[in-house]
């Protein structure tokens, strides 16, 4: 599922292409983690709390950490561990793997044959084995003890999405289409990857608190009694395959969805389509969920006993987002705030609009992001220069420069100087 990105994008846009094309983007990853810690014991939370103090960025997640009433301090640094390895792949970082992600299952309609993934030492499946040898490994180094229990976290999810599992061939994709990443369709008024539809399926927002909420009414919703793939299918192997026949039968409608290589001219999605994907997608991610719970248990071995895990955060005094300047914006990322700021430079293109505050450019310390399918919602933008606004949404984070991602015009408004 190798991704091909124009070397014409910018760095941001770069940053959202990879937030929704890397296995289920930010929220769904932070949700299935929020699962997980859900199933755990105290005393396993303790546990791994303490093994991720040894990870590269725990110091980032514990700074980036403000209380609140929902998600307390280990709740947090685990789910943003959630995501940590799509943030280093492809950055030299020595711990990317950036084939782990994924298991390339060929499938060819319409008898589609089951045939072997050709990388058996270098995708998902090899990638969760050597993270649970080193997890079992009370002799290895803290620091890749806890690295390799990030990188479990992240690839029991990536499992899960069915796109993660198989690569399309048919005439028009003799080479595969990679996971979808090179098969387009139109769900709204701009063609999409298909892969990146279903990365998205479980949301785009990072709140760390309405993501666990999120978790809360999944787990509520279906509970282990509810869920026989539990106990009849055990094995990493088993989900792979899980996810290689919901690709065939949600993914590609058994050979009858339409696509195309372009996104001009992808063709639109049947009626009922994303739908349907988006109920695949939170079954997934409450299978995920229970699967990490169990895993983990299985597969991290501790010496000694857990420190006590910190007191629970205190609840915040009111439930209205914060209003912050621009400059505090990078201390509250994966937050929802109202920031301040002055528009300076507003930039529509075809495949993503950027309104940039205080400074033009990448020099801009807050940008404000507009995918195609919002567009529309927000009438002349360009009537935004120069005006001093209010933005509220979730601060996210790339290459340490924080973004907020609109999807409604009630998000940004103009104030009085």
């Amino acid at each position: 599922m190798k991704q091909v990105i124009s070397t014409c994008l910018t760095i941001a846009a770069l940053a959202l292409f990879q937030f929704n094309a890397l296995g289920w983007g930010s929220a769904g990853h932070m949700v299935i983690a929020a699962e997980a810690f859900r199933a755990l014991s105290p005393t396993q939370q303790a546990q791994i709390y303490d093994t991720l103090k040894a990870h590269p960025n725990f110091a980032k997640w514990t700074n980036s950490y403000h209380a609140n009433g929902n998600v307390d301090l280990p709740s947090y640094v685990f789910m943003r561990s959630s995501t940590w390895a799509d943030e280093i792949r492809r950055t030299e970082n020595p711990y990317d793997h950036p084939n782990w992600h994924f298991i390339d299952y060929p499938i060819r309609p319409p008898q589609f044959p089951m045939e072997p993934d050709a990388r058996p030492t270098d995708n998902v499946l090899y990638g969760i084995s050597q993270c649970e040898k080193v997890l079992g490994d009370t002799n290895a180094s803290p620091e890749l003890r806890a690295v390799h229990l990030a990188w479990l976290v992240h690839l029991i999810g990536d499992l899960h999405q069915p796109l993660h599992c198989e690569s399309y061939f048919t005439a028009e994709y003799p080479e595969g289409d990679k996971g979808g990443n090179d098969f387009f369709v139109k769900p709204a008024k701009s063609g999409i990857r298909l892969h990146g539809l279903w990365d998205g399926l479980l949301g785009s927002a990072a709140d760390a608190q309405a993501l666990w909420k999120y978790a809360v009414t999944l787990d509520t919703a279906t509970s282990r009694a509810q869920l026989p793939e539990l106990k009849t299918h055990t094995t990493p192997k088993e989900w792979s395959l899980e996810g290689r026949e919901l690709a065939i039968d949600k993914g590609y409608l058994h050979g009858d969805l339409p696509g195309s290589k372009e996104a001009s001219n992808a063709p639109a999605l049947p009626p009922g389509y994303t739908p349907a994907a988006k109920a695949v997608a939170e079954h997934q991610a409450v299978l995920a969920g229970y699967r990490l719970a169990d895993e983990l248990q299985a597969a991290l071995k501790y010496n000694g006993e857990a420190p006590a895990l910190p007191a629970k955060s205190a609840p915040t005094a009111s439930s209205a987002p914060q209003k912050i300047g621009i400059a505090a914006a990078k201390n509250y990322y994966n937050e929802t705030m109202t920031v301040t700021g002055r528009v300076v430079q507003v930039s529509e293109r075809p495949t993503i609009t950027f309104i940039n505050l205080d400074q033009a450019g990448p020099a801009a310390p807050l940008s404000i992001v507009i995918f195609p399918d919002n567009h529309d919602k927000f009438g002349d933008l360009q009537k935004l220069k120069n005006q001093p606004v209010e933005v509220t949404g979730t601060i996210v984070e790339f290459h340490d420069k924080p973004e907020i991602i609109l999807e409604s015009a009630e998000q940004i408004k103009v104030v009085k100087p």
